[in-house]
């Protein structure tokens, strides 16, 4: 009994001195956060942002500038309130209305077929949603086969769109400001296979850490036209409503039925825009664009 006594005793003795020594020992510092102004992403990701605020992260986006006779040109006519804007302001005004009765964010702009305005609509959109100094908007130029959201406004080809979308670049690389509130996500380079990128689960993800981040109040997907192939169908998903351009004496009413009833099975409908309709000796929609 005795052995054992002192052998537990020993034992004891033992066990305090290897915490003593662990005590005395210099602690090994604490595992920092890496830091997020790496130069070397992980694989396959776009490089983390500063830990910045909303406010911080619009401020941040390089700003643009407009030449306004490059916007009339282009029919583009609702940077300022003036008459001509009008048409897109009423649009505006509407549109807030429904997407904020519904909790309502994505809005996707498409047509039955080309050239009935989409773009054009798209954009003076965006442009009137601008003036709202109480809003926060996007513009996203999704018709990858065909970009022409920054010809529109007059902009240089910007890069293609496609590393952001995969994640390997950042929406603060990729993304312009106009204005305190209104960043605009420009296509460049066409592809030759954008319905596999609309699809793709990195499209998905990017687009939830945007919306995320930067807390828009409304986002605008320019979109490819519905009957002229898979492309809009493959994003419609991710939207929560459309808006169908047609134009008048052009769009052909049985175009105008599919191409509701393709939208309507993947998102809800906003509504329709007739375009281009005259009436008197003027039209209360603008012309040109796709």
């Amino acid at each position: 009994m005795e052995k054992l006594q002192a052998a537990i005793e020993i034992a004891r003795k033992k066990r305090e001195a290897e915490r003593g020594d662990i005590a005395s020992a210099p602690q090994a510092p604490a595992p920092q956060a890496l830091s997020v102004t790496s130069t070397q992403p992980a694989e396959g990701r776009a490089p983390a942002h500063p830990p910045m605020g909303t406010d911080a992260l619009w401020q941040a986006l390089p700003p643009v500038e407009l030449d306004q006779a490059t916007l009339i040109r282009s029919r583009i006519l609702s940077q300022s309130a003036s008459l001509e804007s009008t048409p897109f302001d009423v649009l505006r005004t509407k549109i807030l209305y429904q997407m904020r009765q519904n909790g309502w964010r994505r809005l996707a702009v498409t047509s039955p077929l080309p050239s009935c305005g989409k773009t054009t609509t798209a954009v003076n959109l965006a442009l009137a949603l601008g003036r709202q100094p109480e809003l926060r908007s996007m513009l996203f130029d999704f018709d990858l086969r065909a970009p022409a959201v920054a010809e529109k406004l007059g902009l240089p080809q910007p890069p293609s769109i496609a590393p952001l979308l995969s994640g390997e670049r950042s929406m603060a690389e990729h993304g312009h400001r106009l204005g305190p509130n209104l960043a605009l996500v420009l296509s460049g380079e066409p592809q030759m296979d954008p319905t596999r990128l609309l699809m793709a689960g990195t499209t998905r993800d990017t687009l939830a850490r945007i919306q995320a981040d930067y807390a828009p109040d409304l986002l605008i997907f320019d979109l490819p036209s519905i009957l002229i192939g898979d492309d809009a169908r493959a994003f419609l998903q991710h939207v929560d409503c459309a808006l169908i351009l047609a134009r008048a004496d052009e769009t052909r009413y049985g175009d105008l039925d599919s191409c509701e009833r393709e939208v309507g099975e993947y998102t809800n409908i906003l509504g329709v825009v007739l375009n281009g309709y005259r009436y008197g000796d003027g039209k209360v929609d603008a012309e040109g664009g796709q």
